[in-house]
């Protein structure tokens, strides 16, 4: 009786301490530049698409120009300077992306003006740029419908 005990005891006990034993896990490695600038520029991208999502909130850029204008026409000058304000900035927005964007593509040699990296550079300002002729063009309407009215186009000059 009291081995079987004996055994029983040694048996948890040794079952207790490999349960119990802590397995060596290989430290993080640190992560390389190029690894650290690829995660920067893709929060810098989330950073960027939220602050736009946040600034073109109520830019409907699906509507019609027309009907846009028939809206404006019976809203009030404050609502219209709110919104031709939201699309000021969003505007504003688009040309810090596109100002940055040109001063990539002047850093990059002129012998390398061909390459990968300019080609894809202006694929971004070609795309930027269809990006703010609607925002522009609606803006244009609530601006021009400010004035109709008789308001203060002053603060949203570009």
């Amino acid at each position: 009786m009291k081995t079987r005990w004996m055994l029983a005891i040694l048996l948890i006990t040794a079952i207790s301490l490999t349960a119990c034993s802590k397995k060596e896990e290989p430290a993080p490695k640190a992560p390389t530049e190029k690894e650290i600038t690829s995660m920067t520029d893709s929060l810098k991208e989330k950073a960027t698409t939220a602050m736009n999502e946040a600034l073109t909130m109520d830019i409907d850029l699906d509507k019609a120009v027309s009907d846009l204008k028939a809206e404006a026409a019976k809203m009030s000058v404050e609502d219209l300077q709110a919104i031709a304000t939201k699309y000021k900035n969003a505007i504003m927005e688009k040309q810090v992306d596109i100002d940055a964007i040109t001063e990539k593509l002047k850093a990059i040699p002129m012998t390398e003006k061909m390459g990968a990296d300019a080609q894809k550079l202006t694929g971004e300002l070609k795309t930027l740029g269809d990006a703010l002729k609607p925002l522009a063009e609606r803006f244009e309407v609530y601006v021009d419908a400010i004035k109709a009215k008789g308001g203060d186009i002053s603060a949203l000059a570009l």
